[in-house]
């Protein structure tokens, strides 16, 4: 699965995001008790872990796929805590029940809530690892959309295909790029209508990671519109809240812009109904938004688009997606497959890197090659507790 990676930078970032660190702090300080258990899903290095340790808790699993991890012990021993922080690389759905805790915390967010496997770790975690009566540090997110009009958002989403100082014919990238997301910073100024509320997800209670939803936008005045923005009001556990609305300082989130097919020209007063659709397919989302707008004088104008309408896909690439494909066996595969058979528990790596050499003749030209094969294809299977 992809769980979604960040870089040290993006880390550093979300440190200095003070009102999103502030709420989580103090939200997780009033949920800890004296030698409480806590579980960090999410951790990255371990900072609120650390913070956990700080405020009291006993006992801290902090959970992260990503090599971010490997920091975590360090800092808990500069910060003289690692006898209590247990560092797991790997996803919270393979623990066991001998991790519950008496708090949760996580921020499994991108851009928006509905990101990778955000809420089915979020359900799953909740209903295995909390204890009865304990707290879910986050508690529910509230998605908000408005009109967006923007003339640099236009520029860089449809001038590129429309004119090129080249004089060639790119229009056919056009539709790829108004079906594509994009996370950007705009401000007040570039919201061209009311607000309007897509949905809650009340972590409590959440199970179902698939959205949908229908909004009416109104413009507030004449502008074109160029899409419409998302973003989300997050409320914790112990009423600490924040948001990464247009209006609010800047968010290490930033917000989510979806385009239209082209600017449309609105006069306020003018509508865009806006139906909504989220899912979940296999490790991201895809996003479909429909749209018509209603304009004094004019005809409606109805736009359907996509993410799935902005993939680089050949038709070769939507045969294998199809449920009447067949998959042959390859060569690749058949080494996959005996190397998978060989992860027994007894044999070494560099063991099975040499029988896939002599098995694949000519496939590796080094033995670091053939071992950081092995490596990679059992580093996706790997035990969280090893």
């Amino acid at each position: 699965m992809n769980y979604g990676t960040y870089s040290v930078t993006q880390y550093g970032g979300m440190i200095e995001d003070r009102q999103r660190l502030t709420a989580y702090t103090e939200a997780l300080r009033a949920a800890i008790t004296p030698g409480c258990t806590v579980l960090d899903l999410g951790a990255g290095f371990g900072f609120f872990a650390i913070l956990a340790c700080k405020y009291g808790a006993g006992r801290v699993i902090a959970v992260e796929p990503a090599g971010s991890i490997a920091l975590g012990p360090e800092m808990a021993r500069a910060n003289g805590c690692a006898d209590r922080i247990e560092f797991i690389q790997g996803v919270s759905q393979d623990l066991g029940p001998e991790y519950r805790a008496d708090v949760i915390i996580a921020d499994l967010r991108g851009v928006v809530p509905l990101y990778t496997q955000h809420i089915p770790t979020i359900a799953d975690a909740r209903a295995r690892l909390l204890d009865p009566g304990g707290v879910l540090i986050t508690q529910c997110d509230r998605l908000r959309c408005a009109l967006i009009s923007d003339e640099t958002l236009a520029e860089e989403t449809f001038r590129p295909w429309q004119a090129n100082g080249m004089d060639l014919d790119l229009s056919a990238g056009s539709r790829l790029a108004v079906n594509a997301e994009r996370k950007v910073y705009v401000t007040p100024d570039s919201v061209l209508s009311d607000t309007a509320d897509f949905a809650t997800l009340d972590y409590r209670t959440i199970s179902d990671p698939d959205v949908c939803g229908r909004v009416t936008l109104t413009a507030a005045r004449g502008a074109p519109a160029h899409g419409f923005l998302l973003w989300f009001d997050a409320e914790l556990a112990g009423g600490q809240r924040f948001s990464n609305a247009p209006d609010q300082p800047k968010r290490t989130y930033g917000q989510l812009f979806l385009p239209f097919e082209r600017p449309v020209v609105m006069a306020a007063g003018d509508t865009a109904e806006i139906e909504l659709d989220f899912r979940l397919v296999h490790d991201g989302y895809n996003k479909t938004w429909k749209t018509r707008f209603a304009r004094a004088g004019e005809a409606d104008l109805k736009f359907s688009q996509s993410l799935a309408l902005g993939d680089f896909v050949t038709p070769a690439d939507l045969r294998r997606r199809s449920g009447a494909h067949v998959p042959r066996s390859t060569a690749r595969l058949e080494l996959d497959r005996y190397c998978l058979s060989r992860f027994d528990g007894a044999t070494s790596q560099a063991t099975i890197a040499r029988e896939a050499t002599d098995r694949a003749p000519g496939r590796f030209a080094t033995e670091a090659e053939a071992l950081g094969y092995v490596a990679t294809l059992a580093a996706r299977y790997h035990d969280p507790g090893h």
